[in-house]
């Protein structure tokens, strides 16, 4: 066998894995794979899941519009989430609110929604305009900010503070 999942944590899986079936067909986009690991406490880099998706090949690495267009079953994602799974951790929550507490102006646990955008649309792996929408979508107060906490816990789809847990 390719991975060592608990039958639990297969069952789990599978749950979800429909859950990011958007079709009802059984697959999943290439584009979602590392979301979906997100939402386990795994934390992977785009380019490492485009790397597995690739074979290991990296010099064959999928396009972005293969990433946007190109599905998989679930008895193929698994052995990828298993690889995710044992790849090295890129950042804990600890290392996340670290990071972002260096937005944080006046020590209040917020961040600028606006100064937020400007660094995930323009730095490391951009998101475009909408994904940062989307991402944020009902965390903005009225003054634009955002909880540093909370958008953590989002883009890591925790919910509890400080506890991601791998599976």
């Amino acid at each position: 066998m390719a991975h060592e999942f608990t039958e639990e944590q297969i069952a789990e899986f599978k749950d979800a894995f429909e859950l990011f079936d958007k079709t009802g067909q059984g697959l999943i986009k290439y584009n979602e794979c590392a979301n979906f690991a997100r939402c386990f406490g795994y934390n992977p880099a785009e380019y490492t899941v485009q790397v597995l998706l690739a074979g290991g090949d990296e010099e064959n690495l999928p396009t972005s519009e293969e990433m946007a267009l190109k599905s998989l079953p679930f008895e193929d994602f698994l052995p990828l989430l298993w690889a995710i799974s044992h790849s090295p951790d890129p950042g804990s929550y600890e290392d996340f609110l670290e990071g972002l507490k260096v937005f944080d102006k006046d020590g209040n646990g917020t961040i600028n929604s606006a100064e937020l955008r400007h660094v995930l649309t323009t730095l490391g792996e951009k998101l475009t305009g909408s994904q940062f929408d989307d991402l944020i979508d009902g965390m903005e107060s009225s003054n634009g900010q955002i909880v540093i906490e909370d958008f953590i816990k989002k883009v890591m789809c925790d919910d509890e503070a400080g506890t991601v847990t791998a599976q």
